[in-house]
């Protein structure tokens, strides 16, 4: 029941950053430096050693259609991707055993740019999908990612503080 509480807390969070995100985004983030704030949520329950993959999978669920319902994109494609990234932080966390901040900077650096990739690979063929030029998207994928990379330690630490079953393992 502890476990199930944590997710819901997390869920509820990753709501309230959406909403903030969604209000103020030309003020806290102008594009293209504008964060996926629920990616390092997602990051952290898959490196976790305390947290079960059914339970992280479904979280990572609930935080992606929520960000379907609040981007306005179809809906299952922030799903897909964000259970797409939980499952490949947990065999990331699971094969490498280092912690500490440099690992959450740069496991969510190069997990943003590969989920962003996906994101926009699969938003091409949806109708009305986006045209990006090459230059333009890789900008903005590495922008975005940046920024999430530079938020990660602070989105690590809450979901830490939120769920103890998620503790980094000593390194």
């Amino acid at each position: 029941m502890h476990g199930a509480r944590g997710s819901i807390i997390i869920v509820l969070v990753a709501f309230s950053m959406l909403l903030t995100q969604s209000v103020f985004s030309r003020v806290l983030a102008p594009y293209p430096f504008s964060p996926y704030l629920g990616l390092p949520l997602v990051f952290a329950l898959g490196t976790a050693p305390g947290v079960r993959v059914l339970r992280g999978a479904a979280t990572a669920f609930a935080i992606g259609y929520l960000y379907d319902l609040f981007t306005g994109n179809p809906l299952g494609l922030h799903t897909f991707v964000f259970v797409v990234g939980y499952l490949t932080a947990w065999l990331v966390g699971y094969l490498l055993t280092f912690r500490g901040i440099a690992f959450e900077m740069a496991l969510t650096f190069a997990l943003t740019v590969l989920l962003g990739g996906l994101l926009e690979l699969i938003r091409g063929f949806t109708p009305g999908g986006m045209a990006w030029s090459g230059v333009t998207l890789t900008i903005a994928l590495f922008a975005s990612a940046f920024a999430t990379a530079v938020l990660s330690p602070i989105l690590f630490a809450v979901v830490r503080w939120i769920d103890p079953e998620s503790e980094r393992a000593p390194t």
